[in-house]
């Protein structure tokens, strides 16, 4: 009996037979439970779960077989082949519960702030690295005393192989710490502007508006001086330079301009443009332009279209842009172009019998109160509200007619084109607006005063019918849409 006892029951093979025949069935219940538990707060986790019972743990139980039970020399290259294979997945799922855990977790977003890239590539090294140790101590009995003495005498040689690496490298940390820029911004650096979207150990990528990538080391990046288009806030102050001429009144091109602004898309309210009297010379006065958009990256199609609206604006406000060789033929041009703008006018109102029942030779009347104007696509042409006092006659392009219900939607009741006009509520009513009409594509409109159109509605009856009807149809019109 104390043989049995001292034999049998005390031999390592039946203790650690009983314990993996009991302890392994109990790991792999708890972690099942655990894994169930994790799959509805973090479905991620059940990644190295799985692998750990699934893998790690057969392994760990063959391991201690072989050494335990079958007594199979530890020190063998087989068994240590077989241990460091268990530890590099032991270090890769702890590296995989770190990041699940710190830095993914769904169950705690709203207090984490995402962890820059570069941090978490270190984070990862140093895991490695100190895995590594273990694994070389451990199962292969290294000596890391050594080891650390002969990386402490060749660092110096590798410093200076790597400087520029390491350099990178530090500047890098120092960029992450100081966050001057994050991923998403616009930034300039070295005369290389775009957006954010890497940051890694080495480098930060940006890509361009001519979705180039380009890659700036951080050594570059922290010896130069960064320009970051989205900090302290997304709004964007920009400036840009217009001459008119000496002969156009100051008030009257600062007008003009705040009300290109105002009117443009992207440029905001608030805070407001500014329009500012800038220098003389010899050929033109330099106004300077001054608003606010909402983001970096709308920039260039802001100012396309702001640029573009300035033609048309100046072309209805008789504006003039001159150029530095106009100088000398000043008093000349100018008086050619009141020609030109005169015969202009006269082909255009010969048309006008053609689009309304206007006689012939009553046209030459409406010279003194009528003018050939300008809008670009996208423009505003009389806003709901307005009260022009004048009637419009669509001579090239198309435009459409809009409204805002009382449900405060705004719907279309109808476009324009050439041959149709509006703005006859104004003249006829005196009251404001009921619709908007916005220029569909580049129009060229003939604008007749109030007073022109009551004078040529005496000499002719059926125009004043012709307006009628169309005001009632636009009328009933709106009216629908507010009843739907």
């Amino acid at each position: 009996m104390e043989f049995f006892e001292n034999k049998f029951f005390q031999s390592n093979w039946f203790i650690y037979g009983i314990l993996l025949m009991v302890c392994i069935p109990l790991i792999i219940v708890v972690v099942n439970e655990v894994s169930h538990l994790t799959k509805k707060k973090n479905k991620q986790l059940s990644a190295p779960l799985n692998t750990f019972k699934n893998i790690i743990l057969p392994l760990i139980a063959i391991s201690v077989v072989f050494t335990q039970v079958l007594e199979y020399p530890r020190g063998s290259t087989l068994m240590k082949l077989l241990e460091t294979f268990i530890w590099i997945l032991v270090i890769n799922i702890m590296l995989a519960l770190v990041n699940v855990v710190f830095f993914t977790g769904q169950g705690s977003k709203q207090k984490k702030t995402k962890i820059p890239q570069l941090f978490l590539d270190i984070f990862r090294v140093v895991m490695v690295l100190f895995g590594a140790a273990i694994v070389l101590s451990m199962v292969w009995g290294a000596d890391l005393g050594g080891l650390v003495t002969a990386l402490g005498l060749g660092s110096f040689v590798i410093g200076l192989a790597l400087q520029d690496t390491l350099g990178n490298l530090f500047s890098g940390i120092a960029l992450v710490y100081e966050k001057p820029f994050t991923e998403g911004d616009y930034i300039e650096v070295e005369d290389q502007r775009g957006r954010v979207i890497e940051m890694n150990w080495r480098a930060i990528r940006i890509e361009t508006r001519e979705k180039e990538l380009i890659v700036i080391p951080h050594l570059v990046i922290g010896q130069g001086t960064i320009k970051n288009f989205s900090r302290p806030t997304k709004v964007h102050i920009m400036k840009t330079e217009i001459g008119f001429s000496h002969q156009n009144p100051p008030n009257k091109v600062k007008e003009a301009l705040l009300k290109t602004c105002y009117s443009t898309p992207g440029i905001l309210h608030e805070p407001e443009p500014e329009i500012k009297t800038n220098d003389y010379t010899e050929s033109k006065v330099v106004y300077e332009v001054e608003f606010a958009i909402s983001n970096f990256k709308d920039h260039e199609d802001v100012m396309d279209d702001f640029m573009s609206r300035i033609w048309y604006i100046s072309r209805r406000h008789d504006l003039v842009m001159p150029m530095t060789q106009m100088v000398v033929h000043q008093a000349h041009q100018m008086t050619d172009k009141e020609k030109y703008k005169l015969s202009q006018l006269e082909n255009s109102l010969k048309k006008l019998p053609q689009m309304l029942p206007i006689e012939k030779n009553n046209v030459t009347e409406l010279i003194d109160g009528s003018e050939i104007q300008y809008f670009g696509k996208g423009e505003t042409v009389i806003q709901q509200g307005d009260l022009t006092g004048s009637l419009y006659v669509i001579l090239e392009g198309k435009a459409i007619l809009e409204t805002t219900t009382e449900n405060n939607e705004t719907v279309t009741i109808g476009q324009l084109q050439d041959g149709d006009f509006f703005g006859e509520i104004t003249v006829f009513t005196k009251k404001f607006s009921s619709f908007s009409v916005k220029a569909h594509e580049d129009l060229k409109v003939i604008t007749v005063s109030q007073n022109e159109v009551l004078e040529m509605i005496e000499l002719n009856p059926k125009l004043a019918e012709h307006l009628d009807e169309m005001m009632d149809a636009r009328r009933s019109k709106i009216e629908e849409f507010n009843v739907n």
